[in-house]
């Protein structure tokens, strides 16, 4: 069945070959080389390495094609570069689409067994192996390297039975905490899942989920864990390497005991069959001697743009640290080069210590100066500090030089301006624009505004009272300016409205002129009912007191709302009253009858008069228009004109009887008048003779005709009056003589 799916899995491969991997290979020169490629390309030159065994006898391994020298050149690849080794035919299978096909090759190797035994796998045929061997002498007490795995067999043999097979196995007398007996070594596989003792494998890292219809089961028996450590598994797409899967880098690693002989050999095989083989891949210069590592952290969190120490700014560390030799108490030796610094010490920088001491169990210890701020401007000190020789009893370290330029510090210089170049607001509440400017600086600057701790270098401060506002400013080196600025609120005066009461006469038009002092301008008059903003206004008021409401806002946000009150004052009423003069004619008496009113103006006959009362003597009767025009006291008009009919008034007393008997009581009969020009007077009898005339109205008649008295009776009487203007009145009647 595994081989029906090579076939297939080889057709697919003419579709994967479109994309070129970006990964390179070449097994040529001393690349195909176990040893060599072991001794230069895995190995650093901290750790020496020899071609023996553990019995350290010269070993004899063949140059193979199936070793070689990689490039990821894509960093999404766990190993960037070093040692490649196949089950394939050729290193380059892993960047070819020849499926890893191997020579078929049977081997017998117990060490590749035990791990398939631990796979479950056991009693498959070990096929194609490759093997790097190579011994050497602890320098520590660990040893570390890092690598990655990969295979073919991803995409379509997860958790089935065949599984190809690879370990590292330490061989000595000590590892991992345990002795082997005098004289004899023990073997450990330190090729495992981190934290385990389960071999890596792609029944034991991998997707997650089996393929095609393997049971899981498969998986789970080789790794428990084997879905929770999918975490460590890629997929491939082909865009680094045509496998279709690889692991995360692991770090091999392993207790060893300083001084001691060890053997490690590197193997890889197919198992069952030939076909879709897998790959190991061993970073480049990953397997190292002891080393002290310096961390200098001198400039570690500063944000200078140069890599020199400044002088007076910030604590300077160089971590010394350990991976190896943890057991025993490291002295690291301490000293300046002074021929190399012209920096002094004590002077321009803080003296030193002679020895970084590390306990045992103690991995790292830090070295801590200052460089000194003189205030002087020097330009660019030297300092080369010395790390002398570690000896420990299995590796001496050798010395080391770190040289550091210290340069003067930059001032911190800086200025609080106000961009719009006022300290005052019109209105409490307004603000005002600060900003700090920065000329001068050490690395980073930060401050804050005290108060609120805002750290806005440009912000809007709101001014409510005469206040003063503070800014600190500080660099990364410590420096620190205190910035002030005084903020005043200008003098504000309120809004006044001085009351404008209008007072007007009924029916007349009033102007409204409100007059109003203070505020902030723009000060915004509105008449709140019908939201206009014209002053004066003009209004009709239609009650006797009409109040006319308006607001005024200023540009400080205040509100004044207030009235201004027009009053209909009281409305005289015009009236006379007239009368004709009885006894004189052509004169009119004239009486005012109005209200409310003080003065009083007469227009009579083109002529003006005043008063309340007086008397008019017209040039003839007639119908006469007469204006009275009165005022009040606030000046209010009312008029009123009347038609005045002006007549020539007589006054007559005719009496209708009267008694002639000699008693001296009403003996003759008298008429009384006023009012005539000329009189002419007749009695008449019954049968219509004349028995009296008379011209004169003062002569009385005394009932005689002819000197004979007359009978007493009724008699008839005519009067023609003359009235001026040539007018004639005629009266008739009857009056009777009585005895």
């Amino acid at each position: 069945m595994r081989k029906t799916l090579v076939i297939f899995l080889l057709f697919i491969g003419h579709f994967v070959s479109a994309q070129t991997p970006s990964m390179t290979v070449s097994s040529t020169g001393n690349y195909n080389k176990p040893y060599w490629m072991a001794a230069n390309i895995l190995v650093d030159s901290t750790l020496s390495i020899y071609n023996s065994g553990q019995n350290g006898l010269p070993l004899t391994q063949a140059a193979t094609n199936q070793i070689g020298y990689f490039q990821a050149n894509d960093t999404a690849f766990p190993i960037p570069s070093g040692i490649v080794m196949v089950a394939a035919q050729n290193a380059s299978d892993v960047i070819a689409s020849t499926n890893g096909a191997g020579n078929n090759v049977t081997f017998t190797d117990s060490e590749l067994a035990s791990v398939l035994t631990q796979l479950g796998s056991s009693g498959y045929a070990i096929k194609d192996m490759v093997e790097i061997e190579f011994s050497f002498i602890a320098q520590s007490d660990s040893i570390s390297f890092n690598y990655c795995f990969g295979s073919h067999e991803y995409d379509g043999y997860t958790c089935s039975n065949f599984n190809d097979v690879f370990g590292f196995f330490l061989e000595g007398s000590y590892i991992n905490g345990t002795t082997a007996p005098t004289g004899q070594t023990i073997v450990r596989n330190i090729a495992t899942i981190p934290g385990t003792t389960i071999p890596i494998a792609v029944n034991t890292i991998n997707s997650g989920s089996p393929s095609g219809s393997y049971p899981a089961s498969n998986c789970t028996s080789a790794n428990p864990n084997f879905v929770a450590h999918s975490a460590y598994y890629n997929a491939s797409n082909g865009s680094i390497t045509t496998l279709d899967g690889y692991t995360d880098k692991f770090t091999a690693t392993a207790e060893v005991e300083c001084g001691g002989w060890y053997t490690i050999r590197l193997k890889l095989s197919n198992v069952s069959d030939n076909a879709l083989s897998s790959a190991v891949f061993l970073e480049e210069s990953s397997l190292k001697g002891p080393e002290i590592t310096v961390i200098d952290t001198t400039n570690v969190g500063n944000s200078f743009n140069d890599n020199y120490i400044v002088e007076g700014c910030n604590e300077n560390h160089i971590i010394f640290s350990r991976s190896a030799n943890l057991s025993v108490e490291m002295k690291i030796p301490i000293e300046v080069d002074t021929l190399l610094s012209t920096a002094i010490e004590g002077v321009d920088f803080s003296t030193l210590p002679d020895t970084i001491t590390l306990s045992p169990g103690e991995t790292a210890d830090t070295l801590t100066f200052w460089a000194y701020d003189d205030n002087l401007v020097e330009g660019v000190d030297t300092l080369v500090i010395i790390q002398d020789y570690v000896y420990t009893d299995c590796y001496n370290y050798p010395v080391r030089r770190f040289p550091y330029y210290i340069r003067d510090k930059d001032s911190l210089i800086g200025e609080l301006i106000l961009p719009a170049a006022t300290d005052s607001v019109s209105c409490p509440g307004d603000s005002i624009e600060l900003s700090v400017l920065l000329s001068s600086y050490e690395g980073d600057y930060h401050g804050f505004w005290h108060g609120d701790s805002s750290i806005a270098f440009t912000r809007y401060v709101e001014v409510n009272t005469d206040t003063t506002v503070f800014f600190t400013l500080y660099d990364e080196c410590g420096d620190t300016l205190l910035f002030q600025q005084d903020l005043y609120v200008k003098p504000y005066d309120p809004m006044v409205y001085e009351e404008d009461t209008v007072r007007v006469c009924p029916g007349d038009s009033a102007m409204l002129v409100p007059y109003y002092l203070g505020g902030e301008e723009p000060v915004v008059f509105t008449w709140l009912d019908n939201l206009t903003n014209n002053i004066p206004r003009t209004v009709l008021p239609f009650t006797d007191s009409s109040y006319y409401t308006f607001s005024l806002a200023d540009g400080c946000g205040e509100l004044l709302i207030d009235s201004a009150l027009a009053i209909n004052m009281p409305q005289p009423s015009a009236g006379f009253q007239y009368l004709n003069d009885p006894y004189v004619p052509l004169r009119v008496l004239f009486n005012e009858k109005a209200q409310n009113e003080v003065s009083w103006t007469w227009y009579i006959d083109s002529v003006v008069l005043t008063g309340q009362t007086f008397e008019y003597d017209f040039a003839r009767p007639g119908e006469y228009e007469v204006l009275q025009v009165v005022t009040s006291d606030f000046g209010c008009i009312d008029s009123i004109t009347i038609t005045v009919s002006v007549e020539t008034d007589f006054y007559l007393y005719i009496p209708d009887a009267f008694t002639p008997d000699g008693d001296g009581l009403n003996e003759c009969f008298e008429i009384k008048g006023v009012g005539f020009e000329g009189y002419e007077f007749s009695v008449f009898d019954r049968w219509g003779n004349e028995v009296f005339h008379t011209e004169d109205i003062n002569e009385c008649w005394d009932g005689t005709f002819k000197g004979q008295p007359l009978p007493v009776g009724a008699y008839s009487y005519r009067l023609i009056a003359d009235l001026p203007f040539d007018e004639i009145e005629i009266f008739t009647g009857t009056l009777n003589i009585l005895r």
